[in-house]
């Protein structure tokens, strides 16, 4: 019996999840005002930790060079001793089901030229690189654009995955010159229509084969969270028929952003419990989002303010 009811429960959250995409939650880092030095104690909202040696590297939120808003962060070197390697890193925990890209604008510059082969910035996810500044155009030794970074399908699961941003010295060496990497709007692009069951931004004949196998079944093609593909469902894909839905590229409102909703629907649901049951009494900390009272464990007391937090809902609703 206790078996049938716990098959049942994950039948239940299975069946009713509906399809959602991330955010970076404050990617323009508008939500603190200036922060003259970013640190472990000191760091922009959302973004769940910072390390780096302060004798080499520092960081800042301030506003001498933005493209979205007032402020961007900013992360540079100091004139110091390196070893290879050494690098200040910022990160955040996101959802990334349904995204497609990371997104954002960066400035990378020195006083006399950044030099790909001493110093690089990257982007990191869980730790593994994802994009670095190798390959870009360094006119006049800086570089100033948006850059773009297709997402793993390894990735896109029910999963938090850690989002990082890091400036690296490539070798090890001596006092030299200053390198700054400035980052700013921060997020994600991907597929946001309902019915768009193939991921390709378009509800079209591929995503109806995908609806119809679904008929009178749960899963992703109950587009109503009640628990079949009915005519309801079929409703609601009738009405985004052809839509091409992307993810803005800009943000969501930031100001009722919810701790408990941690698939960034905008919405405490079923959703979230599917991504909370991944962390069920794993290890906690500030970047493990299921960790909401942070005491470095997920359990009860974590689900307990997720219940609390039930149904509702924040600024990422209907956005």
């Amino acid at each position: 019996m206790k078996g049938f009811c716990c098959i049942w429960f994950v039948c239940l959250v299975w069946c009713v999840t509906p399809a959602c995409a991330g955010v970076v939650r404050n990617g323009s880092f508008e939500m603190d005002g200036p922060i003259y030095q970013v640190t472990a104690n000191a760091r922009p909202r959302y973004w769940c930790d910072v390390n780096y040696n302060p004798s080499k590297f520092s960081a800042y939120v301030l506003d001498d060079w933005k493209t979205d808003g007032t402020y961007s962060l900013t992360l540079y070197t100091y004139t110091a001793s390196f070893q290879q390697n050494d690098a200040i890193t910022i990160s955040q925990s996101v959802y990334l089901k349904n995204v497609q890209q990371v997104v954002f604008d960066a400035y990378f510059s020195a006083n006399n030229g950044w030099l790909p082969d001493i110093v690089t910035a990257r982007v990191l996810i869980d730790g593994n690189e994802v994009w670095n500044s190798d390959g870009l155009t360094f006119s006049g030794g800086q570089f100033e654009g948006e850059i773009s970074i297709d997402v793993n399908e390894n990735l896109k699961d029910e999963n938090n995955h850690l989002l990082s941003l890091q400036l690296r010295v490539d070798i090890a060496t001596h006092a030299f010159d200053q390198y700054v990497a400035q980052w700013d709007n921060i997020r994600f692009s991907g597929c946001s229509s309902p019915g768009d069951f193939t991921g390709d931004c378009v509800v079209d004949i591929n995503d109806l084969v995908i609806f119809a196998n679904g008929w009178l079944k749960g899963g992703a093609t109950d587009l109503t969270g009640d628990g079949a593909t009915n005519f309801a469902d079929f409703a609601v894909f009738a009405n985004f028929w052809g839509a091409t839905g992307n993810l803005s590229p800009t943000q969501p409102p930031e100001s009722n952003l919810l701790d408990a909703d941690l698939n960034d629907d905008g919405i405490v649901d079923y959703g979230d419990i599917l991504v909370f049951s991944e962390n069920w009494l794993g290890d906690g900390g500030p970047c493990v989002r299921a960790d909401l009272n942070k005491d470095g464990v997920v359990d009860f007391a974590d689900f307990a303010i997720l219940a609390n937090s039930w149904h509702q809902t924040g600024s990422l609703y209907g956005w």
